[in-house]
């Protein structure tokens, strides 16, 4: 299912600390943003690295973009693009490098699914969501294996100083519906929160200058392709879905030196999968396998205990322990009636562990910290419902050791150092018999393991000013994950982990009190990339990649007058293919150009708040010729504007009604070849806090 290219997609490196702005009213004291979430013990700090760059997106910011996902609420970060394809699944880049290479955490905890490293974050709702952070490049050390591209912290609400209660109900066209319930509050020590969200809709349309175009549906013997229209325009094809979520959190804080929480969170979605537009796969032979396909069943269930004690004055103790489930399903149909099921394949993945962080403030200009995670992935999956669950067992650990050191006359420095390992323990595969599908045996598979050690610098100085400079230098790894070693098509268990070394300087300066500019250069160095596209065996993932990545980010905020924030950036990339052999030096699903704006306007007394976003992705190659694949035609996504507006009317205290509008110009665009984006839909909604 995946395309050869699809691993050429890696990006830039970090810039200057950015903190998008707070566009609408500050949040009300009846919610927190969920301190120990942060990797770091001194969770209170409003930089999480300094050193790199940190985009925090704000749960105001948020409401401002209606966002109702975490994909949604991520699209409008600079260098950050959201495209969505196969499966009705988004994958977010992270300055080109795709979401399996960026370390994706709820409230500082891996989440991810265990055989492709990544996680649809369409099913994370933002109705629980206080804080979103991003680290691109040089994340800390502290924050464990496989952040090779950075992390992205999806920090939840909690309960304030005085009990907190909201209300939302939202619905739009083609049947679009949600809805969300919060309480929460502290009495004395204990302290609790409790959300439940839903969403529902019977499809999304394509834009209205959307073209019909013939396409092919593709069956194991070439000869009988047949042509078809897989998209003949108005409502997309197969594209509706509903959710239903639940969030928990218990939490004890019997003195100011110790608290314990416990995060219960389950996300259960079922979708449609719209089909391609150009081509749709469907294999009949048993296992059967169909790009027509329904997934009934998307569900993550986590337990995460978190806790915090300070041992002595200057010494705090941070643990983590969790367990999580997820499960999908996959339907495959034999035709784009939906009608007759041909399969039935599951995916059943657990991941448990744990990681323990000790801060020590050992001199007035020196803070130690050392970092331990353990964590352990368990990955079932069968082809169809008439086969057996093969397994994979793996463990990934880190060690990591971080100084923060304060130099004198606004200068501080971090530097760290990361061992990191990767060990199967156990894994199979399903042998079928290749005439009848029937299943015959399970052979066992190697079992490979590999360490990294990744060491990092930074510097931050701060001047007299509000000047703001910083630089960093790190080394990232990914070990591979457990599809590409193990795919039945395409496995390869001889993978070496991925490496980069990025390098950023950046500058952040206010001018006067209503204007800040931010910008800042990047560099990475990417090697040993897995892919498909090397020569020999044209299916089995290979090292062969190498990616040179550099550009700039600049972002503007100005505040002009009272009631009025806008804020606008732009991130360039230059991306060189340095690979041996290579056909083209050009790079798949990174485009030069991407830009953002956003604007928030409250009106002096009715209550009333106009926000304003914008997005322009620039074209981008969606697949390119390569040693593998050399008469590959070229093929080109072209560049896009997505323009949505929100009016917000208080009609009485705390009681506010909003109408919203997402691709407002009805642009007809793709975010990923042959998958066209959504047209222009509204939605209404009212909410109440009290």
């Amino acid at each position: 299912m995946n395309h050869p290219n699809r691993f050429l997609t890696l990006g830039a490196a970090c810039v200057a600390r950015l903190s998008l702005p707070v566009l609408a009213e500050d949040p009300p004291a009846g919610f927190e943003a969920y301190a120990l979430a942060r990797v770091t013990v001194t969770a209170e700090a409003d930089a999480v690295d300094e050193t790199a760059l940190t985009v925090a997106v704000t749960a105001e910011e948020i409401k401002a973009r209606n966002a109702k996902n975490v994909a949604e609420a991520l699209a409008g970060v600079p260098g950050l693009r959201v495209s969505t394809g196969r499966k009705n699944e988004p994958t977010v880049y992270v300055h080109g490098f795709d979401q399996s290479r960026v370390q994706v955490l709820i409230d500082g905890v891996p989440y991810y699914e265990t055989n492709y490293g990544k996680l649809d974050l369409a099913q994370i709702p933002t109705d629980n969501v206080a804080r979103i952070e991003v680290t691109k490049g040089a994340a800390s050390v502290l924050a464990g294996a496989n952040a090779l591209g950075g992390t992205i912290n999806i920090i939840s609400k909690t309960a304030g100083t005085a009990p907190y209660t909201e209300v939302l109900v939202e619905g739009g066209d083609y049947s679009t519906g949600r809805f969300t319930a919060t309480h929460g509050q502290k009495r004395g020590a204990v302290s609790y929160w409790l959300n439940v969200s839903g969403q529902t809709s019977d499809g999304a349309p394509v834009s209205g200058s959307y073209e019909p175009r013939v396409g092919v549906i593709q069956q194991k013997n070439p000869t009988k392709n047949t042509p078809a229209i897989l998209e003949d325009g108005g409502s997309r094809e197969n594209s509706d879905s509903e959710s239903l979520n639940a969030w928990a959190k218990l939490g004890w804080e019997p003195t100011a030196a110790s608290a314990l929480f416990l995060n219960v969170h389950t996300f259960d979605r079922g979708k449609g999968a719209p089909p391609a537009t150009d081509s749709v796969q469907v294999f009949l032979k048993r296992p059967a396998f169909s790009q027509f396909a329904r997934i009934p069943t998307y569900r993550d269930l986590g337990f995460d205990l978190d806790g915090r004690h300070r041992l002595a004055p200057g010494l705090t103790l941070k643990a983590k322990g969790f367990w999580h489930e997820h499960v999908d399903d996959y339907e495959s149909y034999k035709d784009q009636e939906y009608r007759e099921k041909i399969a039935v394949s599951r995916y059943d993945d657990t991941l448990a562990g744990g990681s323990l962080v000790t801060e020590w403030e050992a001199a007035k200009w020196s803070t130690l910290r050392l970092a331990a995670h353990l964590k352990g992935d368990t990955h079932r999956e069968r082809d169809d419902a008439y086969l057996p669950f093969a397994e994979s067992s793996s463990i990934t650990g880190s060690v990591g050791l971080e100084d923060s050191l304060t130099l004198g006359k606004g200068l501080s420095a971090v530097a760290g150092v990361s061992y990191d390992w990767f060990d199967v323990s156990s894994a199979e595969r399903n042998v079928t018999d290749g005439s009848t599908g029937d299943f015959v045996r399970q052979d066992p598979l190697a079992t490979p393991s590999d360490d990294q050690v990744n060491p990092m610098a930074g510097l931050v100085w701060r001047g007299s000013a509000g000047t703001v400079v910083n630089a960093s230098v790190a080394r990232k790894s990914r070990f591979p994950t457990l599809s590409q070693l193990y795919s039945s098509k395409s496995g390869n268990t001889a993978l070496a982990s991925e490496r980069s070394v990025n390098a950023t300087l950046g500058v952040s300066q206010p001018i006067g009190s209503a204007v800040r500019l931010e910008a800042g250069a990047f560099w990475y160095d990417v090697r040993d990339l897995i892919s498909r596209n090397g020569t020999g065996n044209l299916n089995v993932y290979q090292n062969v990649g190498k990616v040179r990545m550099a550009g700039f980010e600049t972002l503007l905020e100005v505040t002009p007058l009272a009631g009025l924030s806008l804020r606008a950036d732009y991130t360039y990339v230059d991306a060189e293919d340095q690979s041996d052999g290579r056909v083209t030096d050009d790079v798949t699903n990174v485009p030069a150009h991407k830009a953002g704006f956003l604007a928030s306007y409250r009106l002096p007394g009715p209550g009333t708040l106009f926000d304003l976003d914008a997005v322009y992705v620039g074209s981008m190659y969606s697949s390119l010729p390569s040693p593998a694949y050399p008469k590959d035609p070229v093929k080109e996504v072209g560049g896009y504007f997505l323009l949505g507006a929100k009016v917000t009317q208080e009609v009485a205290k705390g009681v506010r009604l909003h109408v919203a509008v997402r691709n407002l110009l009805d642009e007809d665009y793709e975010s990923e070849a042959g998958f066209p984006g959504q047209g222009r839909t509204f939605a209404f909604g009212a909410a109440a806090t009290f």
